[in-house]
């Protein structure tokens, strides 16, 4: 396992189970991560693993079928070994579906932590998607605060379907036991930030780059996970099959020698901070 501690944020690495995140806990010791032990092996279904701590996806969330490939669920990173540097916070690791190298720094800052992202064609040139999947504890009362989103995109609903963005579809609570909801904030208008909210006004925001045009936000209540989450997942391409994305011009295409790069801000607000105390 691999610490890094910080003065506002600190995580826990497991880089044998695809550089999964196991954990993020802020100064007052607050989890903000679903716990589960990694027990399944490799090759396992992602739904039938722990569903747990925050995934990298890549080069596809969807299973489907690329350059004659097949992809499978959630891509081939999450269930990967990574390789540790020397400096122990950056991992690596390859892609072989597609074929590229995937690598990731985390360091703390003082108001959270910092992810560096740098993603290169090992030979020909390929298409591709990343999203971040983050699966954070959301107890009632728990909402996302996107700014200045006006209008979201249901991707489960095979019609596509807009709606405007509201403090109802922003809510765990919205969410029938067993159910769940992925949206997107609308594909035209890029979306670089958004906020989970805890009840008691703690707050995780998130800052991406450039590289990361689309957001989806996943709403879980205990149907796949073991508790109530939401994942907040920056993301390359839209939306979740990296087919999809293709065939609507919304996928980039890695080149070898010409990396793509992008980076993740974390920032924590404990309850007591937000109330000026």
């Amino acid at each position: 396992m691999i610490s890094v501690p910080g003065p506002a944020l600190s995580a826990i690495i497991d880089p044998t189970r695809g550089a999964k995140i196991t954990s993020l806990k802020d100064p007052r010791g607050v989890e903000w991560l679903t716990q589960a032990a990694a027990t399944a092996k490799p090759g396992t279904p992602f739904i039938d693993a722990e569903m747990a701590g925050w995934d990298e996806c890549a080069p596809t969330i969807v299973s489907c079928r690329v350059n004659g490939c097949d992809l499978p669920d959630h891509g081939d990173l999450w269930d990967s070994s990574f390789a540790v540097d020397k400096d122990t916070s950056t991992v690596s690791a390859i892609g072989h579906s597609l074929g590229y190298e995937f690598r990731r720094r985390v360091t703390a800052t003082r108001t959270g932590l910092y992810l560096e992202y740098q993603v290169t064609a090992l030979d020909r040139p390929v298409p591709f998607l990343y999203a971040a999947h983050p699966q954070f504890l959301a107890q009632p009362g728990t909402h996302v605060d996107v700014p200045r989103l006006r209008h979201v995109v249901d991707v489960l609903d095979p019609t596509l379907p807009r709606h405007e963005w509201s403090a109802p579809l922003a809510t765990i609570d919205t969410v029938a036991p067993g159910g769940y909801r992925k949206l997107y904030a609308d594909p035209d208008k890029p979306t670089y930030s958004a906020r989970l909210i805890h009840p008691d006004g703690a707050s995780l925001e998130m800052n991406w780059s450039m590289a990361c045009p689309y957001l989806g936000i996943w709403f879980d209540n205990s149907a796949y996970s073991r508790e109530p989450v939401i994942a907040i997942e920056p993301a390359t391409g839209y939306f979740d099959a990296l087919d999809t994305a293709v065939a609507h011009g919304r996928a980039p295409q890695l080149q070898r020698g010409k990396p793509l790069s992008w980076w993740i801000k974390l920032t924590i607000t404990t309850a007591n901070a937000s109330r000026g105390v």
